[in-house]
């Protein structure tokens, strides 16, 4: 019985939330939200936080802006991993079963929650 697991390509995903301090001409980061998680960044500006990202090997995927009252930016950031754990099932599967206008995060709500944690 052959017991070796392939390693394949996997991604991990990180979800920015920031607002920069006043008008943002300086690029200040005033509030850091990562992941939902409210955190004090170890650097002054958000050119500074995306350089590090850089270097941890995450690529931008998206970047909006909000301009209601303070102006807020969301970035998607994203990064390559190799991991040796087999998925737990398949995307087109887990579409399948979904209902006919079930909210689609719901439908694939499991498939993806394994998130970074489950990567070895």
């Amino acid at each position: 019985m052959n017991t070796t697991v392939e390693k394949r390509k996997a991604y991990q995903f990180i979800q920015i939330r920031v607002q920069l301090l006043g008008r943002g001409m300086t690029n200040e980061i005033m509030n850091l939200y990562v992941n939902g998680k409210r955190l004090k960044p170890k650097v002054k500006t958000m050119h500074e936080f995306l350089n590090y990202l850089g270097s941890q090997g995450f690529c931008m995927v998206t970047a909006e802006l909000e301009t209601e009252g303070i102006y807020t930016h969301f970035y998607t950031l994203q990064r390559e991993v190799i991991t040796y754990q087999p998925p737990d099932g398949d995307i087109f599967d887990e579409l399948s079963k979904a209902k006919e206008g079930s909210d689609f995060g719901d439908a694939v709500r499991n498939f993806f929650e394994g998130g970074i944690d489950r990567l070895a």
